[in-house]
């Protein structure tokens, strides 16, 4: 490969681990105007528009999809993390939410230990164990930060991590088919599932006699951003940068992620960061290492 591609591929990688890194940020700023809800439909019906023409003309006439598969990876990968996701992001930090999310990797190891079988070395479990204990160490200090809220917050963030560890390993049985036509089915099947929720927040709130607070234009442009960048075009630009690189190689820029979130919580929005947090991201982190060393190079699908 020539080594322009290479670095191309590593920029593009890089700079959409940035992007899904600022989303914890970005995330918080909108819930405290929007309810949780109406966030999330609104960021993935935007994000399912965005990829939806690049889907179309990649689909093949005749195609039939994993319709089963793709409404249960909709309600679990899409319509179920949203909902924990934004739930939790109104009471915890961005800072403290990418520090659970950084267990993702391990989370997902589990998952395909316990529910697909597959085969886990010594390395790989320890690998597990030290990211769930780094998890626990930032959990220890959410009482004393934060209050109970806080703790239940970083709780119902890990359970967006549960559910993303199962999503992933339902996406196995899609595997055969285009990724990004796959893709789109579930966010369009999330979308729908998100509605009734989106729609009863948005009736309780007119018939509160208020309706939705106008969002200013800096909120419009973080909608935008969380929907048409960080859930469409950011998937395009990972899925360009996956044709020229080991998928074990992408595996160690997934670790940018929960850096960038924390950066960016703490530099914007001016989070504060105890030691057990930062003691207990670093524990989960290295956990994760440990466990992408124990692990064979595998194709990597969003």
């Amino acid at each position: 490969m020539p080594l322009a591609t290479h670095t191309r591929s590593m920029l593009l990688l890089v700079l959409t681990m940035v992007v899904w890194g600022s989303t914890f940020m970005v995330t918080k700023e909108l819930i405290a105007v929007w309810p949780p809800f109406t966030v999330a439909f609104v960021r993935v019906i935007v994000g399912t528009l965005v990829l939806l023409p690049f889907a179309l003309s990649r689909k093949t006439p005749g195609l039939r999809l994993p319709w089963p598969t793709i409404w249960l990876m909709g309600f679990i990968g899409v319509a179920l993390y949203y909902l924990v996701f934004n739930m939790a992001m109104m009471s915890v930090s961005a800072s403290q939410g990418a520090l659970v999310q950084a267990s993702i990797p391990a989370m997902t190891a589990l998952v395909a230990v316990l529910w697909l079988r597959e085969r886990a070395t010594a390395l790989r479990w320890l690998g597990i164990a030290m990211s769930v204990g780094g998890v626990l160490i930032v959990f220890s200090g959410s009482g004393s930060d934060g209050g109970e809220s806080s703790l239940f917050g970083s709780l119902l963030m890990f359970a967006s991590v549960v559910c993303w560890g199962l999503y992933t390993a339902l996406a196995k049985r899609a595997a055969g088919f285009d990724s990004l036509v796959i893709t789109v089915a579930v966010t369009g099947t999330g979308s729908l599932l998100l509605l009734p929720l989106a729609g009863y927040e948005v009736v309780t709130a007119n018939l509160a006699g208020d309706g939705l607070p106008p969002l200013p234009l800096i909120g419009w442009v973080e909608l935008l951003y969380l929907g048409g960048i960080a859930s469409g075009v950011a998937y395009l630009l990972y899925n360009a940068s996956l044709r020229h690189l080991d998928a074990s190689e992408v595996g160690v820029y997934t670790n940018l992620i929960p850096i960038v979130g924390v950066l960016t919580g703490v530099v914007v929005l001016g989070d504060p960061l105890s030691a057990r947090a930062i003691v207990g991201g670093v524990v989960v982190m290295f956990g994760v290492w440990i466990t992408s060393r124990a692990e064979r190079p595998v194709a990597v699908t969003a």
